[in-house]
């Protein structure tokens, strides 16, 4: 699908903006980066750039998106976008009962090998969710595989949405004001071995994984197909 069809169903939703949906919709057509992973959908209009970029890949090209579960009261919902655009087959959601690093660790049990090309985070926003989720999807991507971080600067304290929430408000000063995704970015994966190519861009931290990186496995190769230990999750 090309973006300007995507984006004339998809204009006006929250959260990721117009630009940023061409940048990486180009990104991903340009270089055949189809096996996508996103963490963190809301609305699911990233999720529609994502899945647009796959079609127009095509073949087996596809999305696995997750999110919490409070993401299924949101108007509209990423089942109505991927209606409205019909990229439906494109994209399978799952919600996360607790955290998506449960589910994570589900797809690393089921098949430790790297099987992704590209990796959005785009949740938990903390140094505990974020940093654990890189180290798992730097196991789940593969060599010369690219990870993108969103909202570098974000706050706990800086939202006004989350810092009127108990458990925000208990946390230490410093834990509100710190831009902890940009802690990860800057503590985990600058300074990692594996990554080259690690720049920031409007507001957005890009890494790729060396392209001569392998992971040694005595587990074997997984036989039930990627998605079978997750249920996809209906409307």
């Amino acid at each position: 699908m090309k973006f300007d069809d995507v984006e004339d169903v998809i204009a006006g939703v929250q959260y990721m903006k117009t630009e940023q949906g061409r940048l990486v919709y180009d990104f991903l057509v340009e270089n055949k980066l189809g096996r996508i992973l996103e963490l963190g959908f809301a609305h699911g209009k990233s999720t529609c750039y994502f899945a647009a970029a796959a079609d127009e890949i095509g073949g087996d090209a596809h999305v696995l998106t997750f999110d919490r579960d409070s993401a299924r009261r949101r108007d509209p919902n990423i089942h109505e976008l991927l209606e409205r655009t019909g990229l439906t087959e494109r994209v399978t959601p799952v919600y996360a009962e607790t955290s998506y690093t449960w589910d994570l660790m589900k797809l690393l049990d089921q098949d430790p090998q790297p099987r992704f090309d590209f990796a959005y985070i785009d949740g938990g926003h903390t140094w505990d969710v974020s940093g654990f989720a890189f180290f798992l999807v730097d196991l789940l991507l593969a060599p010369g595989g690219w990870v993108l971080f969103d909202d570098l600067d974000w706050t706990l304290g800086g939202s006004k949405h989350m810092r009127k929430q108990p458990w925000v408000k208990e946390l230490p000063e410093e834990q509100r004001r710190t831009p902890q995704v940009r802690k990860v970015f800057e503590l985990l994966v600058r300074t990692h071995p594996g990554y080259v190519d690690v720049h920031e861009r409007d507001g957005w931290g890009w890494a790729r994984k060396r392209p001569d990186t392998t992971r040694i496995s005595d587990r074997g190769t997984g036989k039930r197909g990627l998605l079978s230990a997750l249920k996809p999750s209906s409307p």
